[in-house]
């Protein structure tokens, strides 16, 4: 095997997991990114930009992976 087909194997691996880990994520949604009990003062957007700096880290990780994987 040379080494390029050895990284193209690694990568399909990692989205494999990065995408089982994005199913994770919308599957609990409402119990990880919903109110907290703990904190009734946080704010609507306290919290939509916590979703949201999280799934684009997800969706730049996909996105970096899908590119590396056709080069």
């Amino acid at each position: 095997m040379t080494f390029q087909i050895i990284v193209k194997i690694g990568i399909s691996i990692f989205l494999l997991g990065w995408t089982s880990i994005g199913v994770y994520l919308a599957m609990n949604f409402q119990r990880l990114f919903g109110i907290h009990k703990d904190t009734p003062s946080e704010t609507p957007g306290e919290r939509s930009f916590g979703v949201t700096h999280v799934f684009a880290v997800w969706i730049g990780g996909m996105a970096l992976g899908i590119y590396f994987l056709g080069k």
